[in-house]
């Protein structure tokens, strides 16, 4: 399914629209496969396009016509069942499962088949069993309690000693609770002054790294989580940006994984899943690095004021607590 290009163009830089129309030109890639014996993450690209959307078009607006294409395919594919269909086949992975829904409910569009999954999973007991899951219930407006996503960042990042190996291994915990912390970069976390320099010192580290090791998807995280700290680094936004051109010629205008996958494209013209797998990812990080330089008159910010918060989030139906900015609900008949 492709799009029309991005509204406003000259509103928008050429990077981003370029990338939004990579996005927009390979929507049904973000499909899984239809073998019922697929992976448990098979609904990850989903999942993955649904949360830059939410994102993306608080940042943007939403008059981006790419945007727009975005969420009439999320649409489709949640009304016409595909994660119902998951979650209710694998209980007890089911609010995972549903990730391209959560998503899309945070962006104001309410299933009906959806939330009568998510109803049947809180009444027998399901509750998120990772941070991401909550992180994505939090956005859909079905926490009654926020979670502690400072804490997270105290226990899980500040909390130990980071060796080069463990950055290697562990890179992305890093960077996601930051996410999680931050609104993807867009405010300031609650922590001291004092944690936020320890976070921006990491993540520093955690740059050089990527940068040395040609990962990618992994250094436009760390320029993301960095500005959500207050540390942003325009010097190496600007190298990144370079960069990302030299590395476009060879990926149909997207942003590859790794330098793996760049010497991959570069070296021969590959097939449409093979460019898809090699880029969707990190062009989709990219695009939200991009949207936080980006200023749309009528938009609202794109985060939302931290305040204290409990331990834990109770996952049950609930009004979208006031200091979250979500667009009101759009209700769509499932088929």
């Amino acid at each position: 399914m492709s799009s029309a290009p991005a509204s406003g163009a000259g509103t928008l830089p050429e990077p981003l629209t370029r990338a939004l129309a990579w996005v927009g030109g390979r929507l049904p890639a973000f499909l899984p496969p239809p073998d019922p014996a697929a992976r448990r993450d098979r609904l990850k690209p989903l999942s993955e396009l649904a949360l830059a959307h939410h994102w993306l078009a608080g940042r943007l607006g939403p008059r981006v016509r790419e945007l727009c294409g975005w969420r009439d395919f999320l649409v489709e594919a949640c009304a016409g069942g595909l994660a119902a269909r998951a979650a209710a086949a694998e209980p007890g992975d089911a609010l995972y499962l549903m990730q391209p829904y959560l998503w899309l409910r945070a962006a104001g569009h309410v299933v009906d088949d959806c939330e009568q999954v998510l109803r049947e999973r809180a009444r027998a007991g399901v509750r998120p069993g990772s941070p991401g899951v909550l992180h994505a219930l939090e956005a859909a407006g079905l926490l009654r309690t926020g979670p502690d996503w400072a804490g997270l960042c105290r226990r899980a990042v500040l909390g130990r000693d980071w060796t080069d190996q463990d950055l290697t291994r562990d890179a992305y915990r890093v960077t996601h609770a930051v996410f999680y912390a931050t609104d993807l970069g867009g405010t300031p976390p609650a922590l001291s002054a004092a944690e936020r320099d320890r976070l921006a010192a990491l993540l520093h580290r955690l740059h050089g790294h990527a940068l040395r090791a040609g990962r990618w998807d992994l250094l436009v995280e760390t320029l993301i989580a960095l500005r959500g700290v207050g540390a942003g680094a325009p010097a190496a936004e600007e190298a990144w940006a370079a960069r990302r051109e030299s590395l476009a010629v060879h990926c149909d205008g997207g942003t590859p994984l790794d330098e793996t996958a760049a010497r991959l494209l570069a070296g021969s013209r590959p097939d449409d899943a093979t460019l898809f797998r090699s880029c969707y990812h990190a062009t989709l990080a990219d695009l939200l690095l991009q949207s936080l330089s980006v200023s749309v008159p009528g938009t609202p910010g794109p985060g939302r004021t931290p305040e204290p918060h409990e331990t834990q989030g109770d996952p049950s139906p609930c009004p979208q607590p006031a200091h979250r900015q979500r667009p009101p609900l759009t209700r769509t008949s499932s088929s």
